[in-house]
């Protein structure tokens, strides 16, 4: 069986594809049954006018409704693995300082651009407070006083998803964090609260470093 990778339409993405192939998959004992693909919007489309055995997609929900129609012409089976709202919930009798940690560490973890990533925060109102203040620390402890300058601490993929994530900021007021530099696409670990319930800050996956909070009271 052969199998076709196509990265993802950015240059990171189409250079992360290429040095997997060169690492992993071309020391294999049958590298010829493994192909990467770079490019754009065309290429993508014509790859699914193509008959596949099985399409993997990992990605927004809107291309993934686009890859699944596309599938559907061949009857091609098709796996999807899209972005979606990932929340947290801290009741009134959690270890705080743990859950403060353990929240921190997976939202800032490649800068928040991974799928599993903490998306939002439900949390007892009487344990708010406390809470973000512990997080606001164990910022601190991870990537020192200034994150900008932590070697530790990545940078947004590229502009347009460094746009996004920056318009999203007007969506909650600041209370940890929100700086940002537009030369290297770099949006400190930021924590809002009161956010619009109606914006895309709580519609749509971040996949950023922004955690925003609800309080809860029961």
């Amino acid at each position: 069986m052969c199998r076709v990778l196509c990265a993802c339409e950015t240059e990171r993405g189409g250079s992360f594809l290429q040095c997997c192939y060169e690492e992993i998959l071309r020391p294999l004992p049958r590298p010829l049954c493994y192909r990467t693909l770079e490019g754009a919007v065309d290429t993508a489309t014509a790859l699914l006018k193509l008959q596949w055995d099985h399409i993997f997609f990992t990605g927004s929900v809107s291309v993934g409704k686009i890859v699944a129609r596309a599938a559907a012409e061949n009857l091609t089976p098709v796996t999807l693995e899209l972005g979606g709202k990932c929340p947290v919930i801290v009741d009134e009798n959690t270890n705080i300082d743990t859950a403060a940690k353990r929240i921190i560490w997976g939202k800032c973890v490649n800068a928040g651009q991974t799928c599993i990533a903490p998306d939002y925060v439900y949390c007892h109102k009487n344990q708010m407070s406390t809470l973000i203040d512990r997080m606001r620390q164990h910022i601190k402890d991870m990537y020192g006083e200034d994150p900008e300058q932590s070697d530790c601490f990545a940078r947004v993929i590229n502009k347009i998803h460094y746009n996004r994530l920056k318009a999203l900021l007007s969506d909650g007021t600041v209370t940890v964090g929100g700086e940002t530099n537009d030369e290297t696409c770099y949006i400190a670990p930021t924590i809002l609260t009161n956010p619009v319930l109606d914006s895309k800050l709580m519609s749509d996956e971040i996949f950023g470093p922004i955690l925003q909070f609800l309080s809860m009271r029961i």
